[in-house]
């Protein structure tokens, strides 16, 4: 199998890292993909970057109200 930060996963796909990764665990190496894009166009005086673990994805969301989100036009 294949250790990804201290967890031992099987050969073959992971489908989900518990930290956001998609994998394929192979005898010759293990090779990963983010399941999340960074945001960068988005309102940086107003609005703060978090990320949400059970979504494996970034929120923006308003500085002095969190409960609202943000408008992003791009991501990386």
């Amino acid at each position: 199998g294949c250790m990804v930060n201290g967890k031992l996963y099987p050969f073959g796909h992971i489908e989900r890292t518990q930290d956001c990764y998609t994998c394929s665990c192979r005898e010759d190496g293990l090779r990963c993909c983010s399941l999340f894009h960074t945001p960068v166009g988005y309102d940086k005086n107003k609005c703060k970057v978090v990320f949400n673990r059970k979504r494996c994805d970034y929120d923006v969301v308003q500085k002095d109200d969190p409960s609202k989100e943000c408008f992003v036009f791009s991501r990386v």
